[in-house]
Order: C-alpha cells, then sequence, then structure tokens
C-alpha cells in the first residue's frame, strides 16, 4: 500500500511539474514581441518597370473549324524604359494540332509556297532577327529592341488542315504565345550581345 501511494504521489508531481512547465511556455511565447526579419539587400518588385513587354497580336481566328489560313500576326513590344532583348515560345494547346498547323510570315497569306508545318518551323530559315534554341526551346530576337518599338513578326498566318477521317478530334484549340525579356544593358553600363544577356 505504501508503495503504491508513493508511485501516485511521484506521477501526480511529475504531471504538475509538466504542465506548469507547458503553461509558462506558453505564457512565453504570447507575451513576447513580434521580431521582424531583417535582411540585407534591395527588395525587388513583381515587375522592373524599366524592362516590360506586351504581347501585340492582330489575330482573326474563324468562327468555325475550316482550312483557311487566319490572322496571328505575333510581334512583342517594349513597353518598358530600357532597351531590352525578347524571347518567345509559341505552344499548341494539343500536339496533334500542331502536327497538322502550318505558320507563314509572308505578307500574302495566300502564298501556299511560304507555309511551314509548325512542327518545323523552328529549324525553318526564320523571319530575319529571330533565331531558335533547341535547348530550351524559344525563339529569341537577336536585335535590341529599343523602348516603345516591338520585334518583327515572328508569324503572320496560321493554316490548320484537319483530316478527312476525323482522325483529330478537336473543335477548339489555343496557340500560346509565352515571352519574357532581358535589359540589352550589362551591368556597367556597355550594351551585351543577346547570347550573353540570356545567359
Amino acid at each position: 500500500m505504501k508503495f503504491r501511494l508513493k508511485k501516485k504521489y511521484i506521477i501526480l508531481a511529475a504531471s504538475s511539474f509538466v504542465l506548469v512547465l507547458v503553461f509558462y511556455t506558453l505564457a512565453f511565447f504570447m507575451s513576447t514581441d513580434h521580431v521582424t526579419n531583417s535582411f540585407t539587400g534591395e527588395n525587388e518588385e513583381t515587375q522592373d518597370k524599366r524592362v516590360m513587354i506586351s504581347v501585340t497580336e492582330n489575330f482573326d481566328p474563324p468562327p468555325e473549324k475550316n482550312d483557311e489560313p487566319f490572322q496571328k500576326s505575333v510581334c512583342i513590344s517594349n513597353t518598358g524604359e530600357e532597351d531590352c532583348y525578347i524571347r518567345v515560345r509559341l505552344e499548341f494547346s494539343s500536339s496533334q494540332i500542331r502536327d497538322i498547323s502550318w505558320f507563314s510570315n509572308d505578307d500574302d497569306k495566300d502564298n501556299d509556297s511560304a507555309y511551314i508545318n509548325a512542327a518545323d518551323y523552328p529549324e525553318s530559315v526564320l523571319p530575319e532577327g529571330w533565331v531558335y534554341r533547341e535547348a530550351d526551346g524559344f525563339y529569341y530576337y537577336t536585335k535590341a529592341v529599343p523602348a516603345g518599338q516591338a520585334t518583327a513578326s515572328l508569324i503572320k498566318w496560321v493554316k490548320t488542315v484537319f483530316p478527312d477521317d476525323d482522325t483529330v478530334n478537336a473543335d477548339e484549340y489555343d496557340i500560346f504565345v509565352y515571352s519574357e525579356a532581358v535589359s540589352a544593358n550589362g551591368e556597367s553600363g556597355g550594351r551585351m550581345t543577346y547570347e550573353e544577356a540570356w545567359r
């Protein structure tokens, strides 16, 4: 009997000690002032107003599915304050649609010889100023674009030729234009090449 009594007192005392410790810890954390983390360096805004771009498209898709060319003239405008280099990625919402679509950069939409399959377009002779890097899937504009100006058109027309056997089942699709820009000026203020700017 005496042994059990001592054991109960020991357990009760240990439990009381743990509860006091928990309450003390909670009281300490609740009464502590908030501390703001301090970092050295400058906070960057989500978008640097010196380097800003916007996609400029003349886009006139057909009202219904057909094989006629439609206008999708893709240029990128420099809306920032500094000259910049621009790169673009073109992506289809469906690889099946990409494989049956054709791009042209000719002024004449009816010039059939100017159309190149969209899957092969990156390896074709691109419009002046544009090059393609297979390593990252971007089209690079090799000239610095001054503030207030735009790139040359990457594409002007799109034609999607749907097969008669309905193997491609898509009534609607998208061609996404994703673009990025970097300043054409290096940290020392000198002009960089587009390769240097995109390292």
